[in-house]
């Protein structure tokens, strides 16, 4: 059978979104394919395609046979740059169309999320000098073409959110979901510029926040109110001062992006209604509630770092400027959530004005690199940065994760501390008491927030976290009753509940390790078996933390495993065999540990099933699992077909190095898809997207082969059930576990939220299965980008076309 005719054939217990009982492609996915390509961007090849000139907003200049000329010398001269005229004269100006990216508008109906739409498209051209500090620095060096930047919109279906063409182009940039040909930072778009400028002109737009208020009118944040954080009314002094912090900042990093031109020219030019400075209108105090709120429910169930259950911006703004950043930075974090083109703007602006003004004043002022609110600052940023969605600030979040870390190491925050237990002395008020835990509490917050996103971002980026564990010597965050105490009095009666502390207790007694141990304490003890003795008072939380020094002895292991030659088929010398003989033990004894730690989580998950931190761990544990089973970067390399021959041969050998125990993968998979659709959408961590792309990613690498009528286990035959749905089997259920570790034939299926079955061994269902997952939510940047990408995988891997003809 060939291959090509797989797409119409019948699939007699399978259908899915995307495709009709009859396992014919559904005319709308068949668009959303066709119409990828033009609308990301990228030709062929995965790099931008040639799109139409961009009008400059430089009315001094005009282009001509793709050469830029200055029409007005007098203005140059005038402003100053009358001695840089081989700059501007007799110089080719041409636009670099790689660095260009201008798709047309389209329809992609089963792609976005619906949303409030903005539908206004701009096609403003900005020059962007990035690369240049200044316009002397140019002089010594080749000044190069300046390049414009696309500033238009696109709106990929019918109440849609809008997206600038120049992102979308960028997403191939991204340092993770490399399902598709990179592109290096030589080639990709300028994204930062187009932030600034967004938050610059649609911020003084009339109406702007028209749409805005509309959409948070009929919005809500639902649930338990008490059991977030509150947010305080933001005041008319606080907000006028929170817009004049703005406002500088929002210059400082403009004139960063566009180029540092002398102040005479500057003046000149914005005399000339070029690159105008002009003042930005940040959205009602109402709706900066809302983004506050927002913040409050996306990332604090994960990210304890609110004291007293309480936030108050009024009393963060009129502290010092790094405060003011944090308050900025939370809001770009609630915006982030928001499925509105305004809301991007306003966060994609925020985040990159706040990164810049925090980079400045630690430069400024270097005893700022220890200071906790800066720190924290850099902590929401590095998340902020990392799940935006946008390529520069993913990369740049990526790098400077590395800076901010040793920081907090320099800071010594991470040394040995004597007992956060207090005394409870009568010498001392419990007031004192009382500040002086929570300044030392938030510290150690901080420390173990930092080592979370450490974990975090090594798994999804498929690297060695940057923090040991011999390092992590820190106390552990204690309990929430404590730090959630809205006062002294509270706190004190809270601290004598749990630990039964009087004045008279011997302070040794409640310096014990058992009560404030580090994380290497637990870990120490989780190796030699000694948890139960120690009687520790474990948290979700704490938990969490025990995965970060497991991921990184695996990640360790198989880095070591990948480098044997067999795993690619040839082997070379038998002493290397010994060694992999070695290295495979200690792999096993991993999955020991790993089955150890979920063995703990289901205690606390059978105590509080409800408990969102413990999904979230329980999610995390499976990635972690799956990386000894799989190898992710080897995965994605397959789906860029990089050296890959299109034979069944080759496809075959291809498995086998990405996936080493199918069964187990195919497991965790399911596993990991049950948790993040259990997951309120509004509550899921920043990365549950990227969870569920691997998961799919994993899953489509197998259906590659089970699509091979010859692969064993493929018919739906056997004394099993006779079909075993992946992600509605529970860990504990006897009757569906043996079938998927291969003990008895049966046929493996996804199940879809309206009832239907997707079948693993059709590779474009799988990718639609993950696809719609990821439109259930709330539409965001990152989001649509994986969308976008899981659409282009399917175009490229459309069974005709990667060459594979199974006999009939």
């Amino acid at each position: 059978m060939d291959m090509r005719n797989l797409h119409n054939q019948a699939s007699p217990v399978t259908s899915s979104p995307g495709l009709d009982i009859s396992g014919t492609i559904d005319p709308r996915i068949h668009d959303a394919l066709q119409h990828n390509k033009s609308s990301s961007g990228l030709n062929a090849d995965g790099f931008p395609s040639p799109s139409i000139d961009i009008p400059t907003p430089m009315d001094g200049l005009m282009q001509m046979n793709n050469e830029m000329v200055a029409n007005d010398a007098y203005a140059w001269a005038e402003a100053g740059l009358a001695p840089f005229d081989n700059l501007f004269f007799g110089t080719s100006f041409t636009f670099d169309h790689n660095d260009l990216s201008m798709p047309s508008l389209g329809s992609i109906s089963d792609i976005s999320t619906a949303s409030e739409p903005m539908m206004a498209s701009s096609s403003r051209g900005s020059i962007d000098r990035t690369n240049d500090t200044s316009m002397a620095a140019s002089l010594n060096n080749d000044p190069g073409p300046y390049k414009m930047i696309d500033m238009s919109l696109i709106v990929e279906a019918e109440n849609s959110v809008a997206e600038f063409s120049a992102v979308i182009a960028a997403e191939a940039a991204w340092p993770m979901a490399r399902c598709s040909q990179p592109m290096y930072s030589g080639r990709c778009p300028r994204t930062a510029i187009v932030h600034l400028e967004a938050l610059e002109s649609k911020s003084r737009e009339e109406g702007t926040w028209t749409a805005l208020q509309s959409y948070l009118n009929r919005a809500a944040l639902d649930g338990d109110s008490n059991a977030l954080p509150q947010v305080k009314p933001l005041s008319a002094n606080s907000r006028e001062q929170m817009l004049a912090i703005t406002q500088s900042f929002l210059h400082k990093a403009l004139e960063i992006h566009r180029g540092g031109f002398s102040m005479y020219a500057k003046t000149n030019l914005m005399q000339h209604g070029r690159f105008p400075f002009n003042f930005i209108v940040l959205p009602p105090s109402n709706i900066v509630e809302y983004f506050l709120g927002s913040y409050v429910r996306s990332l604090t169930v994960y990210f304890s770092l609110v004291q007293c259950h309480i936030i108050d911006p009024n009393e963060m703004l009129y502290n010092t400027q790094a405060s003011t950043l944090l308050v900025l930075l939370m809001i770009a974090q609630g915006a982030a959530a928001v499925p509105m083109a305004e809301a991007r703007f306003l966060s994609g602006g925020l985040i990159e004005t706040c990164r810049i003004s925090l980079f400045d004043i630690i430069e400024r002022d270097v005893e700022l690199s220890a200071d906790p609110i800066v720190l924290r600052c850099a902590l929401l940023f590095t998340l902020l940065g990392a799940w935006s969605g946008d390529a520069w600030l993913m990369n740049i979040a990526m790098g400077q994760r590395g800076m901010y870390l040793s920081m907090l190491k320099h800071a010594g925050m991470l040394d040995q501390q004597p007992s956060m237990i207090p005394t409870l002395s009568t010498a001392t008020s419990p007031s004192l008491q009382w500040r002086s835990w929570l300044q030392r509490e938030s510290r150690n917050r901080l420390v173990y927030n930092f080592v979370m996103i450490d974990q975090e971002l090594s798994l999804f980026h498929d690297c060695s976290p940057i923090l040991s564990i011999a390092e992590l010597q820190c106390p552990l965050p204690g309990p929430e009753a404590l730090w959630q105490s809205p006062d002294a009095e509270s706190w004190y009666t809270s601290a004598q509940h749990l630990y039964g502390c009087t004045a008279n207790v011997n302070p040794q007694l409640l310096s014990s390790n058992s009560l404030t141990p580090s994380l290497y304490d637990i870990f120490q003890d989780f190796l030699h078996d000694n948890l139960t003795q120690r009687r520790y008072n474990f948290s979700p939380q704490h938990l969490r933390l025990l995965l970060h020094p497991l991921q990184s002895l695996l990640f360790h292991l198989r880095q070591v495993l990948s480098c044997f030659s067999d795993v690619y088929g040839v082997r070379r010398s038998p002493t290397r065999t010994i060694c992999k003989t070695s290295t495979a033990t200690r792999l096993d004894e991993v999955q020991e540990l790993l089955e150890k730690w979920y063995e703990l989580c289901m205690e606390l998950h059978a105590s509080n099933p409800e408990c969102e931190v413990t999904r979230c761990n329980l999610v995390l544990y499976h990635l972690v699992s799956l990386n000894r089973v799989a190898h992710f970067p080897e995965i994605e390399r397959l789906a860029r077909r990089e050296a890959f021959d299109g034979t069944p041969w080759e496809l075959s050998l291809r498995h086998k190095r990405c996936i080493s125990h199918r069964e187990e993968a195919i497991f965790h998979c399911g596993q990991v898809i049950r948790l993040i659709e259990a997951m309120p959408v509004d509550r899921r961590p920043p990365w549950w997207a990227a969870a569920l792309y691997r998961a799919t990613l994993i899953l489509w690498t197998d259906s590659l082969v089970r699509a091979d009528p010859s692969f064993k286990g493929a018919a739906n035959s056997g004394n099993g059930p006779g079909m075993i749905i992946i992600n509605r089997v529970l860990p504990e259920d006897p009757n569906g576990i043996p079938y998927m570790w291969g003990e008895y034939p049966s046929t493996i299926v996804l199940s879809c939220r309206d009832g239907s079955t997707v079948s693993l061994d059709r590779p474009t269902e799988v990718l639609a299965f993950g696809v719609d997952i990821l439109k259930q939510s709330a539409s965001t940047r990152f989001v649509d980008g994986l969308k976008r990408k899981l659409v282009a995988l399917a175009e490229t891997w459309e069974l005709p076309s990667y060459g594979v003809a199974f006999p009939p």
